[in-house]
């Protein structure tokens, strides 16, 4: 389903604003998640929904369907209005520039070099250029504006481009759209079917001429290598039909044929890519993906595969394409981190562009000093918000609560601070002129407990003649044994005489019962050894030759 045209975005004159160099903000995951309360956020995605609702056959606000035929790339009913005349012609010159700046020949693993000559005299152009070429409303902001737009066909550093990139052209637009630069209800359907049309186009020819990487591609768990608006603008140019959750299945690929327009499962059939793709955003992504992959499409694009079986039209895959759009771009730091907030993209929650009071969202680190600063405490975690310690309440500590370090112990006041652990104290030892006891403790039994006689001084303890008396020596006299043979001089009785070889069948195999100069090695299966002699299975490997007498095998 088209979602509705959100509230018409407010133009702001470009003479109340103070232009500024973009600069970068989101530093941090928790930057990432103050961005979408940021106003840049807001003008951006509005911009990108208000495009989309506007390219579709389906009013979704009075529920009217126009002819599908009104909103194809290729149509001559389209009125083209002189501002958006002449971003197209500028982006016509940066096309031509690709001629004039040919790929370096040569082997190479990455993107062409000849890429960043180009981007170099494409940003030569656009400070150049630009400025004849945006409305006479938006000139005095051109020099922010200009930021975006050099920044929106890839990176000359790591020469790849992405969905970042394609982001700064949106926001290019949408800033111009900000500053009264176009006309609502006139240009929005050029804007789409013709100036991003011919961006995309551009695109793709630096992808194949410089071989561009992909920037933050997810790889064939991704939408696309490098972009996603052509199937949001693209799948918004087939909406036909308002997907209801009671709506029998096929219904709204039967409403596409009925206006003659292809249906999901199609994009997986060359020659219907190849007639739609000249007139469908959709379908002309599809066909880029056929120009430059090879093999299954399920196999290298699996998630276009999954969306072309979604049987409840293509209203129900544009109403996917924008919550992905908002998940899988705007919401990863790897895209988002390189775009940047000025004055037309302010950084900021509640304020901005609208003319509301801004509540500023403090980023994570201070521009331009490195300093560190707290998060906002929209997006605090529970747990990290800021503990002060309590203090036991004293005259002393009157100045102390609410500090965020103990006081001094001068302003404690005698009052105990040891640890709980500490709380009972052990009493001090008595001091003595006797040397320490240093027995053990389980020495330390109390003498009343025990015997006397245990603890008697062995020098004045009385002996017992009784146990003391002199040994008897009949009484202590050695017992005489009988002489016992070691077990090794041990006779064994009718024992072989190889009975003194340790060794058994158990642990060095059977008895040999043939040798291979007998008879019998013949007539013994085993294999072949040297000389033609077969090895018993005892595994004599000794290869000695067989007798004469023996016949040979």
């Amino acid at each position: 389903m088209a979602p509705a045209p959100p509230p018409p975005l407010t133009p702001i004159p470009a003479s109340s604003l103070t232009p500024t160099t973009p600069t970068k903000r989101i530093n941090t995951h928790p930057d990432l998640t103050a961005f979408p309360t940021t106003p840049g956020y807001a003008l951006v995605t509005s911009f990108i929904a208000h495009l989309n609702a506007c390219v579709s056959p389906l009013d979704s606000s009075t529920n009217t369907l126009s002819p599908a035929r009104e909103f194809t790339t290729d149509t001559a009913a389209l009125t083209i209005s002189p501002p958006v005349a002449a971003l197209n012609e500028f982006l016509s010159q940066l096309s031509e520039l690709i001629d004039a700046v040919p790929p370096v020949a040569g082997p190479r693993r990455y993107g062409n070099t000849a890429f960043r000559t180009w981007l170099s005299r494409a940003g030569e152009l656009v400070e150049a250029e630009l400025d004849a070429h945006l409305p006479e409303a938006v000139r005095p902001a051109a020099g922010e504006l200009k930021w975006y737009l050099k920044h929106a066909f890839g990176s000359g550093e790591r020469l790849d481009y992405g969905t970042g990139h394609e982001l700064n052209f949106a926001a290019f637009l949408a800033g111009v759209w900000k500053l009264g630069g176009f006309v609502p209800g006139r240009d929005e359907k050029a804007l789409v079917l013709k100036t991003f049309a011919g961006y995309f186009e551009i695109v793709r020819r630096l992808v194949l001429a410089y071989s561009l990487e992909p920037a933050g591609s997810h790889g064939v768990w991704g939408l696309d290598d490098h972009a996603f608006l052509p199937y949001v603008f693209g799948s918004a140019q087939l909406t036909t039909y308002k997907p209801a959750l009671d709506a029998p299945e096929g219904h709204g690929t039967t409403t596409a044929e009925e206006q003659g327009l292809p249906k999901p499962d199609e994009v997986v059939k060359k020659d219907v890519v190849d007639r739609e793709r000249s007139r469908n955003l959709y379908f002309a992504a599809i066909g880029f993906v056929y120009d430059v992959k090879t093999g299954p499409f399920w196999e290298h694009s699996p998630i276009l595969f999954d969306i072309s079986g979604v049987q409840k039209g293509w209203g129900k895959i544009n109403e996917g394409l924008l919550k992905m759009y908002a998940v899988e771009v705007l919401g990863k730091f790897p895209v988002v981190q390189h775009f940047h907030f000025g004055s037309i993209f302010e950084w900021g929650v509640g304020g901005g562009g609208g003319g509301g009071d801004a509540k500023a969202v403090q980023p994570s680190t201070a521009a331009g000093t490195g300093t560190s600063v707290d998060p906002s405490p929209l997006t605090r975690a529970p747990w990290a918000a800021p503990q002060q310690p309590v203090y036991p309440t004293s005259a002393g500590l009157a100045t102390a609560i609410g500090t965020s370090r103990p006081p001094p112990p001068a302003q404690l006041d005698g009052i105990d601070t040891r640890a709980p652990w500490a709380a009972t104290p052990h009493p001090a030892p008595m001091p003595s002129s006797s040397p320490p006891n240093t027995r053990a403790p389980w020495a330390n039994a109390s003498p009343t407990t025990m015997s006397p006689a245990l603890h008697a001084s062995p020098t004045t303890a009385p002996r017992s003649p009784a146990l003391h008396a002199p040994r008897s020596p009949a009484l202590h006299a050695p017992v005489p044994r009988a002489a016992t043979p070691p077990p090794w001089e041990t006779a064994v009785e009718d024992a072989p005489a190889e009975v003194g070889n340790v060794r058994s069948e158990a642990n060095v195999g059977g008895k040999r019962t043939c040798s291979p100069d007998s008879a019998l090695a013949a007539t013994r299966r085993g294999s072949t050894g040297v000389g033609e002699v077969r090895v018993a299975e005892t595994g004599d490997l000794s290869g000695r030759r067989a007798s004469r007498d023996v016949p040979r095998v």
